[in-house]
């Protein structure tokens, strides 16, 4: 079935556009969650201007205070500020501070097996998937799939498929793409990343790495309805 048949070149530009700007801002938070900042890090960061884009995001709630407390906590950064940024993620991020005896580590499977252990069934219906989609972690990283980042990571491949599919005129596999997004963020994101951030958010004192969890929250929520909003675009017209 081809989309020209379906979409006028203006809807089809403009989807592609979104889809692959979900794909950029899917890597933004899945780099900020998989290791310590570095000065480059921080620097492009900065030069996000997030503060800006915040207020651009104005209604949008957790997105847009996420975004504005992770700009505002960079304006005034120093000598220290990679230091104190490294110190927050490792003693969260990493399970070195924990909150009555439970740690804030990014795992699927610390939150949602009985035993709060790493590699539990979380990461083997996650595993299977990655598997399933052709999908492998880079050799020589030794983390669980289940991990926030390579999550997050996967909704930018899976967008980045959905635009690669439009712009070969592939309606059924740039369907494909957007369904399995929402699955994935409904079904294997946003099962634990309440608890996760609840937990995280007692234990993080950097208003940076505090800001993340309202952005991503923000983020994940605002993609469902923008997901769905391409789908009645599609709909519509077919």
């Amino acid at each position: 079935m081809s989309t020209s048949a379906v979409l006028t070149t203006s809807d089809r530009q403009t989807i592609i556009e979104v889809l692959r700007g979900r794909a950029g801002n899917y890597r933004m938070f899945s780099r900020l969650f998989l290791k310590p900042l570095t000065e480059q890090d921080i620097e492009d960061i900065v030069a996000m201007d997030l503060v800006s884009r915040a207020k651009d995001l104005e209604g949008t709630g957790l997105l847009a205070e996420g975004f504005n407390d992770m700009g505002r906590s960079l304006s005034r950064r120093n000598t220290g500020t990679r230091q104190k940024l490294a110190t927050d993620y490792t003693m969260c991020f990493d399970g070195v501070t924990t909150i009555n005896e439970m740690v804030a580590v990014p795992y699927a499977s610390v939150f949602l097996s009985g035993e709060a252990l790493l590699f539990r069934e979380p990461r083997q219906k996650v595993y299977r998937l990655f598997c399933s989609e052709g999908i492998r972690l880079k050799q020589g990283v030794n983390l669980p799939e289940d991990h926030l980042s390579f999550e997050l990571e996967f909704m930018a491949i899976l967008s980045d498929r959905a635009a690669e599919a439009l712009e070969q005129d592939d309606v059924d596999k740039l369907n494909y793409n957007i369904q399995l997004a929402k699955t994935f963020i409904n079904e294997h994101i946003l099962t634990w990343y309440d608890l996760f951030n609840d937990r995280a958010a007692q234990i993080l004192e950097t208003r940076f790495y505090r800001g993340l969890l309202k952005a991503t929250k923000g983020y994940l929520d605002l993609d469902l309805d923008t997901l769905d909003e391409i789908q009645v675009m599609i709909d519509e017209q077919s």
